[in-house]
């Protein structure tokens, strides 16, 4: 897969694809090292840089603020295997409400993109991602933009989909909510993502509302007598073995067919010393408050509320 882009005759067309959906500014970008840092070039960025990042003669790296503090899309970024299976439940359930986001691989874990219809201010954009951590109880997981407003400096970045990740070699392309890639081929990906699904202002401000009731109600929900949160008095109420075991056959190594696809391979787990469940085939992962959140098709605040009445 390292060499698609070697093969490939219309690398300036589809260089001009991935500019158009992924890139924010043009008069400075960001480059990877190779130990994965990256060094912010203070030169306009051209037509011949995009095409080196196809061919991987260099990784670029994409600022998530434009010049004037607005952003087009942001990014959910998870640190690992199980962090990346929470963000497939994530897309899956804003999917449902009409909020479609896009799953990228990555070296460890991955992105979930959403991209907005028009500019938003990064303020307003922030907001939006708060409300979307707290709606699907993602504490430790990163949100792009990390700023509101820029200050001096070009904000944070993510990198520049479909280049080679410098530390280890390889290329990560899109994929499906149950892992599977978007297109056979990752040119046939940046087509498809040249004019990607967008968040339309309406719905992210319905977000915005629910999070400003959130932050209204959070004592209530998330706060019994004893100051514990509520999704976490319910976790310690039952393992994720034997809550799951209640709705799903399993092995005595905790094995069985996922729930939540046509599965013939035995393809669920559950991991009783690190009390978590995952799917292999790419439906997911997490809590048992994550496997309550797809099995019922609900949110967090939904499957806590439903959790709390029948375990504590």
């Amino acid at each position: 897969m390292n060499k698609e882009f070697e093969q490939t005759p219309e690398l300036q067309i589809l260089a001009a694809m991935l500019a158009g959906t992924f890139v924010q500014r043009r008069d400075l970008y960001a480059r990877q090292l190779d130990d994965g840092r990256y060094l912010c070039v203070r030169k306009p960025l051209t037509e011949n840089h995009l095409v080196a990042h196809l061919k991987g003669t260099h990784t670029l790296g994409t600022y998530v603020l434009d010049a004037n503090s607005q952003a087009r899309f942001a990014v959910v970024d998870a640190d690992d295997d199980l962090q990346l299976a929470r963000l497939a439940n994530m897309s899956m359930s804003l999917a449902k409400g009409g909020l479609p986001s896009y799953l990228e691989a990555s070296r460890r874990g991955g992105h979930l993109w959403l991209f907005f219809a028009q500019p938003m201010p990064g303020k307003t954009v922030r907001a939006f991602g708060q409300n979307l951590l707290k709606l699907y109880n993602l504490d430790g997981i990163e949100f792009f933009p990390k700023q509101d407003k820029l200050a001096g400096g070009p904000g944070s970045l993510i990198r520049l989909p479909f280049g080679i990740h410098r530390k280890d070699g390889q290329r990560y392309g899109f994929v499906t909510d149950r892992g599977e890639p978007l297109a056979p081929t990752l040119a046939e990906q940046i087509r498809i993502l040249a004019h990607p699904r967008t968040v339309e202002k309406s719905a992210l401000d319905d977000h915005l509302k629910r999070h400003k009731a959130l932050t209204q109600e959070s004592s209530a929900v998330q706060h019994g007598t004893s100051g514990v949160t509520l999704s976490e008095q319910i976790k310690r109420r039952m393992t994720v073995l034997d809550f799951v075991g209640q709705y799903v056959e399993l092995s005595p190594a905790g094995r069985g067919l996922c729930p939540f696809h046509d599965d013939h391979h035995h393809s669920f787990s559950v991991n009783a010393e690190k009390n978590y469940w995952h799917c292999f085939a790419g439906c997911g992962g997490g809590s048992l408050i994550d496997f309550w959140m797809k099995w019922q098709g609900v949110e967090f605040r939904q499957a806590v509320k439903e959790l709390a009445g029948m375990l504590l």
